[in-house]
């Protein structure tokens, strides 16, 4: 038996290492090798069949199409938000007149092109297919161009038009899904777009933490999303160790579907 063991151990280390040499031999060739992966890649990124949300299966492409797309505009189809004025009216700012100002002071095409530079190059592009690499090394053909553009959408307040256009791409949760639900919807926009939305972040990222309550730990410089874990741990432990009053306290978890793609902009 334990030599069956070694032998199998020996037999998977071969295989491993057979599959890595040909990847780095054969990977990105016009080879046998290569075109058996891409269609190994292909089948399983093809949506061969989904279950609608009354239940029925469906397997033609028409079909499949018409299921994911009524999925996703009632998704991202706003709900409406109500009048809370009311509510804000009895809350502290946490911006001061002067960090206002300095917020609201018009954009730069100097904050533009920082903005690019602290861009990754290969991250992945809309629907027109630039990368952020095209606009650094092009920056002297079209640097003016997207300056006026960003500007005119930053200062002016233009309309985004096409460039606010995004390709949905759907990122598989669990092996072979067959209901939407199990897809993560990833928005590939433009770069021109994310160019527009991380100069509005750069500005806001020195005065971020006094907006952010410290329970929010996720996406502010500074902070760690495993701290909301430790807590959440002490939380507990100390709802078991408490001699007295435990029956007035409670802690509530709460899974939320699609929690950032149901973000009203009302409410942002």
């Amino acid at each position: 038996m334990l030599l069956d063991g070694e032998r199998n151990k020996d037999t998977l280390a071969k295989l491993i290492d057979t599959k890595i040499t040909n990847w780095l031999k054969l990977g990105d060739k016009n080879s046998a090798f290569f075109h058996k992966y891409a269609t190994a890649r292909r089948r399983i990124n093809t949506i061969n069949r989904l279950e609608t949300e009354e239940g029925q299966e469906v397997t033609a492409d028409v079909e499949i199409s018409d299921t994911a797309s009524r999925y996703f505009q009632k998704l991202f189809t706003s709900s409406g938000v109500g009048d809370f004025s009311h509510i804000l009216a009895g809350i502290t700012p946490a911006i001061s007149a002067d960090i206002n100002t300095i917020l609201q002071a018009s954009y730069s095409g100097d904050e533009i092109q920082k903005a690019l530079k602290g861009m990754g190059p290969t991250k992945a592009p809309g629907y027109d297919g630039f990368p952020v690499l095209f606009f650094q090394k092009s920056w002297h053909i079209v640097g003016k161009d997207v300056v006026e553009f960003c500007l005119g959408v930053l200062n002016e307040g233009e309309e985004f038009g096409s460039v606010n256009e995004t390709d949905i791409v759907l990122i598989p949760k669990t092996p072979y899904p067959t209901s939407l639900v199990n897809f993560r919807p990833i928005s590939l926009c433009t770069i021109l777009y994310k160019l527009v939305a991380k100069t509005i972040a750069n500005r806001l990222q020195e005065f971020i933490g006094m907006c952010i309550d410290s329970a929010q730990s996720a996406f502010v410089p500074g902070r760690l999303i495993s701290d909301n874990v430790l807590i959440a741990y002490e939380i507990l432990h100390t709802l078991r160790q408490k001699r007295f009053g435990r029956k007035r306290f409670m802690a509530v978890k709460l899974d939320m579907s699609k929690a950032y793609d149901r973000v009203e902009w009302g409410y942002l």
